[in-house]
């Protein structure tokens, strides 16, 4: 049993005994090394997108679930090039040259020279990080202790 986690929101794996308290907006985005600077400035379509390696969190993810969403939404059928579990190695990935990451803002260094930020045609829409915990469980002191600092966040 776990206390809190930490989860990406909306998230549809959240039941209906969670309570949830949302600490930080953030907006996903598409970012690519240098091995790919002719599409620096350029303004791609979801359609445009694919014709690119793309490199993504494993399905099991929201994040995989989010972005394959949008997809669909546009009647566009996804397949990454790559899937795996940490951002950091999508961004690694990316540097050197292996796709376009999608990866949270948040994650990366908007000072880093050998990376930038896909430009996209359709906005994609902001999702939040948020604190989940069950709210029928007791909540102990230290749990309530750091869920007080998140509280003027939420």
């Amino acid at each position: 049993l776990v206390d809190l986690t930490v989860v990406n929101f909306p998230n549809n794996h959240l039941g209906t005994t969670t309570s949830v308290m949302r600490i930080k907006k953030f907006r996903d985005v598409f970012i690519a090394g240098n091995t790919f600077q002719k599409l620096k400035g350029e303004t791609l379509t979801f359609s445009q997108l694919l014709k690119y390696p793309i490199l993504m969190l494993d399905k099991k993810s929201t994040t995989s679930e989010f972005l394959h969403s949008l997809f669909q939404q546009h009647q566009l059928d996804l397949v990454p090039e790559i899937e795996l579990s940490s951002n950091d190695l999508l961004i690694d990935l990316a540097r050197i040259g292996l796709g376009l990451a999608f990866v949270p803002d948040y994650c990366i260094d908007h000072e880093d020279e050998d990376l930038f930020i896909i430009d996209l045609k359709e906005k994609l829409p902001a999702r939040e990080l948020a604190l989940a915990y069950n709210k029928h469980l007791p909540v102990s002191g230290a749990l309530q202790e750091f869920l007080s600092y998140f509280s003027d966040n939420s």
